[in-house]
């Protein structure tokens, strides 16, 4: 069954030209539109300047035909800009939920603007009030600061949720992909902070958890689809080095050659990162290569695991990587299948659970990454029935 998409505002709009081929997926002008396709290099920096001055923080507030009745307020928690939604029931009766919502967008595209469709959404169909969190965005902004950003904001609501109404033992976190990894972990610093209110609930979706593993079997499955595997490179280099980027780095990364032979012999290599967490049935052979003892790393490799390892080894940068999951919140984990990224979440699934953590995980086999939300521009029915199965989940036990 192929995609099925939905323009928006209208079919009469200039979006209606950036429609489906005729194998059922979206044309390269809608991909050009809405992502970054192919294995990219330094030269496209200013193409991420140059989207951002075209679409980011436009389409706030233009999607409020999605829930009409969802106030928005705009405010500051702990010095991070925050979006703030809020449903009529607000501050008229008992505490309501509230739910954290962290934007994908491979920690240098999307914002809370684009993501306005959705958080309505959210805050209207749950009666939560939703916090969407502006954390700043790579290249100009490297990691750890997305991170600290997304915490602060969130420590800080949990700790003056009382002042929107809500209550602190109900409120959830997550987001999609790039927001699906700050989500993890944000959930598990939190879950450390005994001062602070825990999480009910972590939502991830199609997460991003770890960059130490670029042949994954989804990503020897998928090199090539929507989300590329040179760009999960290129965003993991924006990520680590910003605008200091080479075609060598991208190289480096997108062919796996970044870390070293004693790390990929390591414990926690072959626990958290062992391919054997995948089901057998997402492992064929046509597609799948497992690793060999004889693989080796280039010299320049070791010397990029030289410059890196010390942020790759972090589970603040890459959260399958943490010793101790028990205890964490109950976890509801979605994949899609045309994703890279499919493994991340399966593994991360497979961590949580075996630490005990009541763990939640969806597959679907017609998604693709980037199928939950792409802004207001168009919607795909598949990705609304993720959203539906995602509110039905989350709304009886916040």
């Amino acid at each position: 069954m192929p995609f099925q998409l939905h323009l928006w505002p209208s079919a009469n709009s200039p979006n209606s030209k950036l429609a489906l081929d005729s194998g059922g997926m979206p044309t390269p002008a809608l991909w050009d539109r809405c992502s970054i396709h192919g294995l990219l290099y330094p030269g496209v920096l200013s193409y991420v300047q140059c989207r951002r001055s075209l679409v980011g923080g436009r389409h706030e507030g233009s999607a409020e035909s999605f829930a009409p009745t969802v106030k928005l307020r705009r405010e500051s928690f702990d010095g991070v800009k925050v979006n703030i939604y809020l449903p009529p029931s607000v501050g008229q009766s008992d505490l309501l939920p509230g739910f954290i919502y962290l934007h994908g967008g491979g920690l240098a595209f999307g914002d809370v603007g684009i993501y306005d469709g959705m958080t309505r959404q959210i805050s209207e169909q749950l009666n939560a009030v939703v916090i969407s969190i502006a954390y700043r965005r790579t290249p100009e902004n490297i990691f750890p600061v997305p991170y600290e950003d997304s915490l602060r904001a969130a420590r800080w609501f949990l700790q003056n949720s009382d002042q929107y109404g809500v209550d602190p033992r109900r409120v959830a976190i997550g987001g999609d992909s790039a927001g699906g990894y700050l989500s993890a972990v944000v959930s598990q610093a939190i879950h450390d902070e005994a001062e602070t209110p825990d999480f009910r609930l972590q939502v991830l979706i199609y997460p991003w958890t770890q960059m130490l593993d670029f042949k994954t079997p989804s990503y020897q499955q998928h090199p090539d689809d929507y989300l590329t595997t040179g760009a999960m490179a290129w965003y993991t280099a924006l990520h680590l080095f910003g605008e200091n980027i080479s075609p060598q780095i991208m190289n480096t990364l997108a062919t796996n050659n970044h870390t070293s032979d004693e790390f990929r012999n390591s414990a926690i290599f072959r626990e958290a990162l062992s391919h054997s967490l995948v089901p057998p049935d997402m492992r064929p052979p046509a597609t799948y290569t497992p690793p060999s003892e004889g693989d080796s790393v280039s010299e320049f490799g070791v010397h990029l695991w030289a410059e890196s390892k010390d942020i790759l080894m972090d589970p603040t940068a890459c959260p399958i990587l943490r010793a101790d999951m028990s205890g964490l919140p109950t976890a509801y984990i979605v994949t899609v299948e045309v994703d890279p990224l499919r493994d991340d979440g399966i593994m991360y699934a497979k961590r949580l659970e075996q630490a005990g953590v009541d763990v939640t995980w969806r597959h679907y086999e017609n998604g693709f990454h980037g199928i939950w939300w792409r802004g207001p521009w168009f919607i795909f029915e598949d990705g609304r029935e993720i959203f539906r199965e995602m509110i039905d989940f989350v709304k009886p036990r916040l």
